[in-house]
């Protein structure tokens, strides 16, 4: 994995192109605890009221609360609104 980091890396510069286009990077933001933008999204997980897990490419991140929906859901961008409890992590 670190090699094709740094090879990605290399490249990119080569190219004069942002290093994060070729590699697996994600945003995410939220505000307060009732909503949650993610940006780098490859696909939904699961999917119910009281958790969501969401495919980041190199990991998955698992959204758990109450009364949760996906708002939006676009291009690598998915919005989800609810009571947000916690936010996790696992590869």
């Amino acid at each position: 994995m670190k090699k094709y980091k740094d090879t990605a890396k290399k490249f990119a510069e080569e190219i004069q192109f942002p290093e994060d286009a070729f590699c697996d990077t994600f945003s995410i933001e939220i505000k307060s605890n009732t909503e949650i933008i993610i940006e780098g999204c490859k696909g939904m997980v699961e999917y119910d009221t009281t958790q969501i897990a969401v495919n980041l490419g190199s990991m998955i991140v698992r959204i758990s609360g109450d009364c949760l929906e996906i708002s939006n859901f676009s291009d690598q961008q998915v919005t989800i609104k609810g009571i947000i409890i916690s936010v996790s992590f696992s590869s």
